[in-house]
């Protein structure tokens, strides 16, 4: 007897790699001349950020960028800040080599150091983990449907998320910020920030349209005794980014990121210093995907003769929702009694952790709450004090593993002096990223029937009565009997193929 099978193809993926590695500060960094000697460092910073993540071949490629940025006292007793950008390149070995690879890569910080060596360098050490994940993703056949040979197949549909590609691009925001003539004049910059947000981004035929805003905080010192001062810039931010085979049916995952700042006071013909150039390197990045519901066969019989199925064990890639997310945090510090006056307030994410079990997403990490201030004599001091934080989110689907591109921002950070040493700190967090989960499924990929074994019926009656539980399926009652599934479902009127309590089925008997 003949029979067809009807083949089609579904996206699946597999982890290519699921590691950690090190990624080492190690930087002797001299100062640049416009800046005064160090006479005490005060703190330093370090902000790495990946420029490229690639798979060529059996190897992965890491590039990025270190952004140190070291505040200290000079001999004018005052406060400075020196900016440095180191690169950085580090290249994995693979055991294999992944097909339309993507790669999936977190940093936290494990430590850094930093000490004067002279007075014009300055000993950077550290070390940031980097969690590492790549996808190799692939397409393999399956059976969809078949015909003859009293073939039944049962078939389970799912969502599947097919990688399209990731791209980026790397571009510079070069801009002049001017005080404003309300402003005094500035003597030195006491410190800046820079975030930067995506607003929109519109795809077409191979391309991805992004806007966005870099919001830059200023802190300066004004010349003479004045209080210091703070300007807000917000600049837009536009880019397009080429990647073949996105269209506006993908479902995209598009951000700027922000990869080194620089601010420089500028004197004008007057000898005043009402602007400071401005130096911002991001980079626009997207992963985009095409959500498809796929129904592969995932079990098989015929009601005429014994039959092989062979099955596929693969994994499927699911988009899944969660992000962004935000919550308000309040928590108290207590000032050292060397902080007599406070001048300038920030808070900093470090040590990021992620984890999902089941479909609860738990962020945690550490808080910083940092300060710039003066001590009894007016001289600079800082300090800063880490406090945890954890949160949890449910997500929007369950998987068997998953993967987290995911950045915690500090928003809106504020204090208040409830006493003399104690502050009542309060800030915004913000997550946001990416989230694919990884399903494990297990589908026919060929059926081959023996026409030599013709099944022989146990009864030749044309209509058999069957006690069913609550929850059984018509697919396990009409092979158990060996008749068609949508018999069974017309003969007794039922539209789900799970019974939703126990009653009577009759099964009729099919030629």
């Amino acid at each position: 007897m003949e029979y067809k099978l009807k083949k089609d193809h579904i996206a699946v993926c597999e982890t290519a790699l699921d590691s950690f590695t090190e990624l080492p500060v190690e930087s002797d960094l001299l100062l640049p001349d416009y800046c005064p000697d160090i006479v005490k460092v005060l703190k330093c910073q370090a902000c790495p950020a990946f420029t490229k993540t690639e798979v060529n071949g059996d190897k992965c490629v890491l590039e990025g960028t270190v952004a140190i940025t070291i505040y200290y006292t000079g001999e004018d007793a005052k406060l400075h800040a020196s900016e440095h950008k180191v690169d950085f390149l580090k290249t994995l070995e693979l055991k294999t080599t992944p097909q339309n690879p993507a790669v999936f890569c977190t940093l936290k910080e494990d430590y850094l150091n930093c000490k004067a060596v002279s007075q014009r360098r300055v000993d950077v050490r550290g070390a940031f983990s980097v969690t590492i994940k790549i996808l190799s993703n692939t397409e393999e056949e399956m059976i969809c449907a078949a015909e003859g040979a009293g073939l039944q197949l049962s078939h389970r549909p799912m969502q599947s998320s097919e990688l399209i590609g990731t791209a980026g691009k790397r571009f510079t925001v070069r801009e002049d910020l001017e005080l404003g003539q309300e402003k005094p004049p500035m003597d030195y910059i006491i410190r800046h920030s820079e975030k930067v947000r995506t607003d929109e981004w519109k795809i077409s035929a191979g391309k991805v349209i992004a806007k966005g805003e870099l919001e830059v905080l200023l802190e300066y010192q004004p010349q003479g005794e004045g209080e210091r001062q703070t300007v807000q810039y917000q600049l837009p931010v536009s880019q397009m980014l080429d990647l073949d085979g996105v269209g506006e049916e993908s479902v995209c995952h598009v951000c700027f990121d922000l990869l080194w700042s620089a601010l420089h006071p500028q004197t004008d013909a007057d000898g005043l210093t009402r602007t400071a150039a401005g130096e911002f390197t991001l980079c626009l990045r997207c992963i985009a995907l095409r959500q498809n519901t796929v129904l592969p066969a995932v079990d098989a019989y015929s009601t005429q003769f014994e039959l092989q199925q062979s099955q596929k064990p693969a994994s499927l890639l699911l988009t899944v929702e969660g992000l962004p997310q935000s919550w308000e945090l309040e928590q108290t510090v207590q000032l050292p009694e060397y902080m007599k006056k406070p001048l300038d307030f920030w808070c900093e994410t470090s040590a990021l952790s992620t984890s999902v079990q089941e479909d609860v997403l738990t962020v945690g990490g550490k808080l910083r709450y940092c300060m710039l201030g003066a001590d009894a004599d007016g001289a600079p001091v800082y300090f800063e004090q880490a406090q945890e934080l954890l949160q949890e989110y449910r997500l929007g689907a369950d998987a068997a593993d998953y993967l987290l591109e995911l950045s915690l921002d500090a928003e809106n950070c504020r204090y208040e002096l409830s006493d003399k040493n104690s502050l009542q700190c309060r800030c915004r967090l913000k997550a946001d990223g990416m989230i694919l989960g990884i399903m494990p499924v297990s589908f026919i990929t060929g059926i081959k029937v023996d026409e030599t074994r013709e099944k022989k019926r146990e009864s030749e009656s044309a209509m058999t009565i069957y006690y069913a539980d609550e929850g059984e399926s018509i697919w396990s009652i009409a092979k158990r009997y060996n008749t068609s599934i949508s018999a069974v479902m017309e003969e007794n009127s039922l539209e789900d193929e799970f019974l939703p309590e126990k009653k009577i089925v009759l099964i009729p008997m099919i030629d």
